[in-house]
């Protein structure tokens, strides 16, 4: 199996181990490391979590993601790009689902910021 492609919205099993305020449960999350910046058979890849939970949104640091046919989204959720995690790819499962381009840059930018790098 390929690791998931940038942008991918993918479904990551954070079931076991979580503690309070970290993700502790199946959800989508979106692949945000560069496409070939690891070789297949590195074991993690980069991800931020999507919530629908606005408590956990912070807004100079969350992207709203709104339904569309190609994100699969039933409602308005947001990318958490101040939660970004490398999660094993054995807890990742693909699906066809994926973010734009616009929305997948401005992650990056929001996660640059997080980090202090966007200054």
């Amino acid at each position: 199996m390929s690791r998931p492609a940038a942008g991918s919205i993918v479904l990551v099993d954070w079931r076991g181990g979580a503690l309070p305020a970290e993700p502790s449960k199946l959800r989508p999350a979106v692949v945000v490391e560069d496409d070939g910046l690891f070789p297949d058979a590195y074991p993690n890849t980069l991800v931020v979590p999507l919530t629908r939970d606005q408590g956990l949104v912070y807004p100079s640091f969350s992207e709203r993601i709104d339904p569309t046919p190609e994100n699969g989204a039933s409602q308005t959720c947001w990318a958490l790009a101040h939660h970004v995690s490398s999660v094993s790819v054995k807890r990742v499962t693909q699906t066809p689902s994926r973010i734009t381009h616009d929305q997948l840059d401005n992650i990056r930018r929001r996660i640059a910021l997080a980090v202090g790098c966007g200054r």
